[in-house]
C-alpha cells in the first residue's frame, strides 16, 4: 500500500476506529522489515484493552523510533500529525513503483499548449479532440501522486502473453477472460503490475497501460517503441513523451487517425477503448469534454 488516510487518531491513547486501526496495522506490515517487525500485525482492526502492551501499539513505537526518529515515541499517530506524515512519506517511498523500474526521479508533468497545438498539427486534428482523449482516458494527468505514470494492469491480457501459465496458481493477475472485479485501482494497480512482473517481466509490462492516454504495453511498437522496457521508462520521465507516444499511435492506426480527424467519436472509442465502449459511454464521454475543450 502506499496511502494511509485516517478519520481518526490510532494507538495508545487514541480513537482506535477499526477502520483507522485496519489501514495502520496494513501500513506497518508493508514496513516489516524496515521497522523491524519480527512478525506481522494481525490485520483485524483491533487494539487490545491494555494498549502500552498491543502488539500494534508497539510497532507504532518501533515506526517511531526507525522512520519518524522520535527519541521519547508515544506509541500515537494522531491524523496529520508528524508520525502519520512520517509514516505516509515511508510508504510512498517504499511502494515497488519506485523502485522496480528505475532509481526514484521527479517527471516532468503537465502538458503546455503549445505541446497539444503541435500534436495536434502532427495529427491533423483539433487540439479540443486531442485535449478530450487526455481528460477520459486519465482525468488529465498521466501520473499519481507518488509520481509513478498512471496504469491500469490486465489480468487477461498478462494470461495471453504469459501463455496462461498462471490463470490457475495466480488468478488474481491472470485471468482467460477480461473480469472487471479484479481492478484495485489507483497506485494499487502497480501492486499487481510487480507481482506478475515476478513471473514473467515482459508479459508483465505489456499487459498494463501507461500514462496520459493509457496506451498497453504490448501496443509499444505503435507507440514509436522497439521495445516495452523503453516505452515504459519514458513514461516515468515525462508528460510530454505520453503525448508523443501518442502521437505514433493515433498515427499508426488510420481508422484512429479518420476518426478522430472527422470527430466520429464511437468509431474512435471503437478501436481506443474496445468493442465495449458503449458499456462505458466512452464516445458520449469523449464528445462531451470535446465539447468542453472546444469552447475553451
Amino acid at each position: 500500500m502506499s496511502e494511509l488516510n485516517l478519520a481518526s487518531s490510532v494507538g495508545i491513547g487514541g480513537e482506535n476506529q477499526t477502520d483507522d486501526v485496519l489501514a495502520v496495522q496494513k501500513a506497518l506490515n508493508t514496513l516489516q522489515n524496515k521497522i523491524g517487525l519480527d512478525a506481522p500485525l494481525a490485520e483485524d482492526g483491533h487494539i487490545d484493552s491494555d494498549e502500552s502492551e498491543s502488539s500494534t501499539c508497539l510497532a507504532i513505537i518501533l515506526m517511531q523510533r526507525k522512520i519518524a526518529g522520535f527519541k521519547n515515541p508515544d506509541g500515537l499517530i494522531s491524523c496529520n500529525g508528524m508520525t502519520h506524515k512520517a509514516l505516509k512519506k515511508a510508504l510512498v517511498e517504499s511502494a515497488p513503483t519506485l523502485s522496480f523500474f528505475l532509481p526514484k526521479i521527479t517527471p516532468e508533468k503537465g502538458l503546455k499548449e503549445e505541446d497539444f497545438e503541435q500534436a495536434s498539427q502532427l495529427l491533423s486534428c483539433d487540439v479540443a479532440a486531442i485535449k478530450a482523449v487526455s481528460e477520459v482516458e486519465s482525468s488529465g494527468s498521466g501520473y499519481f501522486e507518488n509520481d509513478a505514470p498512471c496504469i491500469l494492469f490486465e489480468a487477461h491480457q498478462f494470461s495471453k502473453y504469459s501463455d496462461h501459465r498462471f490463470d490457475e496458481s495466480d488468478p488474481d493477475i491472470s485471468s482467460p477472460k477480461w473480469d472487471r472485479s479484479l481492478y484495485v485501482g489507483g497506485e494499487k494497480e502497480y501492486q499487481r503490475l510487480y507481482k506478475a512482473m515476478q513471473l514473467d517481466r515482459i508479459a508483465a509490462l505489456k499487459s498494463a497501460s501507461y500514462g496520459r492516454y493509457q496506451i498497453m504495453g504490448f501496443n509499444h511498437e505503435a507507440a514509436g517503441y522497439d521495445d516495452v522496457e523503453s516505452f515504459v521508462r519514458d513514461m516515468f520521465f515525462a508528460e510530454s513523451y505520453h503525448l508523443i507516444a501518442f502521437v505514433h499511435f493515433i498515427k499508426s492506426n488510420s481508422r484512429l487517425l479518420e476518426a478522430i480527424q472527422s470527430l466520429d467519436w464511437p468509431t474512435f472509442a471503437r478501436y481506443y477503448n474496445g468493442p465495449g465502449y458503449a458499456e462505458n459511454r466512452y464516445d458520449e464521454k469523449l464528445q462531451a469534454a470535446y465539447d468542453k475543450h472546444n469552447t475553451d
